[in-house]
């Protein structure tokens, strides 16, 4: 009985001990279950705030774009973003929790407004070439061989295209009317041997100068110190060989920075050629102003961040150091305009030509005229000038009569046999019309109409010319050994450099006073009927291209009858940089690319024939030439940022973003939005973290 109770309490105690094992595993399990479900729960609590920050953010950026939609902000001068300032508060946005929202404006703006492409201010093509003269390639490029030559936008050809080496390549279309040479590369395929398919592309868009005539003429100013900031006024100017010798590298100024205020330029030169201004210097290389030295800088300055400065620093930054209508659509820049056979050379100088941004028109930044010619301006035959008072009536009797040629004459009866002299002085002479400072003077004449009863020769006549604020001259007069009246023209032209040219092309001509002296060796009577003054000069006139620039077939540099509007020379000095749109219609641009840092002309080229050669030590890859893509209407962007504040009543914007966003505003008209009617497009979103 013993051994069996011990047995049983043996058993028993075994079991116990898979009781207790059995419980221990089911509490771990119990256990691990509880502790899976609490992290479990946690986590969701945390997703859960997670998306609700999420949410909030979101909420908070789309209030802040419809508080835009709603707004007429356009970033002009004293403008924020929203009511408040720069910043939108949202204060108890979600229940307990406040958000803030900061706005900046984005300084590289899409400046683009094309409703159509009549009212568009940028080109339809990268590259209009409008010429269908006969030998003579539309669009020639010449590169080394693999080379590439990049546009951005159409390319257009009223004639042929002529890739000489490597290839041309596009992101959009390219027609030829007739053929095309070499590798094109475009989206489609190029369309060449077009023919006569109307296309309005390939029209001239008929851009209009921003000026109806020519503006003020401007001398050149000082150069006096090497390493200056040497400032151009707008206006116009006529001395191509002035502006070559003050940028040359041996000029009292050289190394300088040539400043060109904002404004209207017009260039036409006067140093040779029809209707040329003998004051001026004539040139080797016709009218040709030539860059070899220093760096010009047209436009608006601004420094390397684009901010504007007061003038350009020594040396400029080419390119950056003009405001760029591109980027900025508050920008100010210049137009340079060319007339008759003017035109530009850049050798080892460096060059940056800024436009001026137009909500309706392309920033057209230099301008080849289409139209106009000189007009002569005469005032001659019954429009001569004539006395207005008698100063000294010396010997003379009756010298009023000297006012006009009808009969009636101022006399002087001499006696004796030995030679005697008198004189009768008047003044007057007014110009019919203020003549414009830059006149040119082509022709001055006295005409008197005298005699003498005597018959007889041996008599000396002469009048002392002096003009007004002007040095005196002296000229004879004819005699006759007759008793008629005689009428003659005595030339006061001086070679188109005396007093009376130089008061011409000043335009401070006034009037001149006159003294008639008749030196008689027999006794006779000496009359005087009139004494006249006739000019003819050619005021400035906006003048078509004409002379080289308007021949052709143009055949590359070098041509003997032929020349480039623009040409930038093969030196590896030389920079060439147009913040603008080039319109040239009737003209040549021959460009040698060096050294380029950027694109070389910014919205597009309009010429009639485009000749582009890279060297061997070009290295720039991107686009030579562009237009800006199309949009539409006026894109302005800016960068907005969330903060959000949970369990807090305001919200300091601080530390870093939950959210941000690039957005932009597009109106049909940039300059009065209309709240409520405006377009926001959201460029990018983005969490940072």
């Amino acid at each position: 009985m013993k051994a069996r109770f011990a047995r049983a309490r043996g058993e028993e105690g075994a079991a116990l001990v898979l009781v207790l094992i059995l419980v221990t595993v089911i509490a771990l399990g119990l256990a691990a279950l509880l502790t899976r479900s609490d992290t479990s729960e946690r986590v969701t609590v945390g997703l859960r705030d997670q998306a609700a920050a999420t949410y909030n953010a979101d909420g908070a950026m789309q209030a802040a774009v419809n508080n835009l939609r709603n707004s007429t902000y356009n970033n002009s001068a004293g403008q924020t973003c929203f009511s408040g300032g720069n910043t939108l508060q949202l204060n108890g946005f979600y229940g307990a929790d406040s958000a803030a929202v900061t706005c900046e404006a984005d300084p590289k703006k899409v400046l683009i407004q094309c409703p159509s492409l009549s009212q568009c201010n940028r080109p339809g093509n990268a590259i209009l070439t409008l010429g269908k003269v006969s030998g003579e390639d539309g669009l020639n490029i010449q590169q080394p061989t693999g080379s590439t030559f990049r546009v951005r936008g159409n390319v257009f050809s009223n004639s042929n295209i002529n890739v000489v080496n490597g290839a041309l390549n596009t992101n959009a279309s390219v027609w030829a009317r007739t053929s095309c040479a070499g590798a094109i590369q475009s989206t489609p395929a190029p369309s060449c041997n077009y023919g006569s398919t109307p296309n309005v592309l390939g029209d001239d868009p008929g851009y209009v100068p921003a000026a109806t005539e020519p503006p003020v003429h401007r001398d050149l100013p000082a150069c006096t110190t090497q390493n200056s900031v040497v400032t151009f006024l707008p206006g116009t100017y006529d001395d191509a060989v002035g502006l070559s010798a003050m940028m040359k590298g041996n000029s009292a100024c050289r190394h300088s920075t040539w400043w060109f205020k904002p404004g209207v330029y017009y260039f036409d030169f006067r140093n040779n050629g029809p209707n040329s201004n003998p004051l001026l210097s004539p040139g080797s290389d016709g009218n040709t102003w030539t860059v070899n030295d220093g760096h010009l800088v047209a436009g608006t300055p601004v420094n390397s961040a684009g901010a504007v400065i007061a003038t350009p620093p020594v040396p400029a930054a080419i390119p950056g150091s003009c405001d760029n209508p591109i980027k900025n659509a508050n920008a100010v820049g210049v137009q340079f305009i060319f007339g008759g056979d003017s035109r530009l050379a850049v050798k080892a100088g460096e060059v940056e030509i800024c436009g001026t941004y137009r909500v309706d028109k392309p920033p057209v930044a230099i301008y080849g005229l289409k139209s106009g010619a000189d007009t002569t301006t005469s005032w001659t035959g019954a429009d001569a000038l004539t006395m207005t008072a008698v100063d000294s009536a010396g010997d003379f009797t009756n010298p009023g009569r000297i006012v006009s040629p009808d009969g009636q004459n101022a006399t002087w009866t001499k006696t004796g046999s030995n030679k005697q002299t008198g004189t009768v002085t008047v003044s007057g002479y007014p110009p019919t019309a203020a003549i414009p400072v830059g006149s040119v003077l082509t022709s001055a004449k006295l005409v008197a109409v005298h005699g003498n009863t005597a018959g007889a020769t041996g008599d000396d006549l002469s009048v002392v010319v002096t003009p007004t604020g002007g040095t005196p001259f002296t000229v004879t007069v004819p005699s006759y050994g007759d008793n008629l009246m005689h009428t003659d023209s005595v030339d006061l032209f001086q070679s188109g450099t005396g007093t009376l040219a130089n008061l011409v092309t000043t335009g401070t001509f006034a009037g001149v006073k006159l003294a008639y002296r008749a030196a008689l060796q027999h006794p006779g009577i000496e009359r005087l009927d009139s004494l006249r003054l006739e000019l003819t000069f050619v005021p400035p006139a906006f003048r078509a291209g004409s002379g080289c620039v308007a021949s052709g077939p143009y055949t590359g540099v070098g041509s003997s009858s032929t020349c480039a509007l623009i040409e930038a020379v093969n030196n590896s000095g030389n920079q060439f940089y147009v913040q603008g749109t080039t319109y040239a219609p009737k003209a040549v641009l021959d460009i040698t690319l060096n050294n380029a840092a950027e694109q070389v002309f910014r919205f597009g080229v309009v010429a009639r024939s485009l000749w582009v050669k890279e060297t061997g030590s070009f290295s720039y890859s991107g686009v030579v030439i562009e237009v800006p893509d199309d949009s539409p209407g006026f894109v302005f962007s800016m960068y907005l940022a969330v903060y959000l504040c949970p369990k807090s009543p305001t919200c300091s914007p601080s530390g870093s973003p939950v959210l941000r966003s690039k957005v932009a505003l597009v109106d049909s008209d940039p300059t009065t939005p209309q709240a409520g009617a405006r377009q926001v497009t959201i460029l990018s979103w983005s969490r940072p973290g």
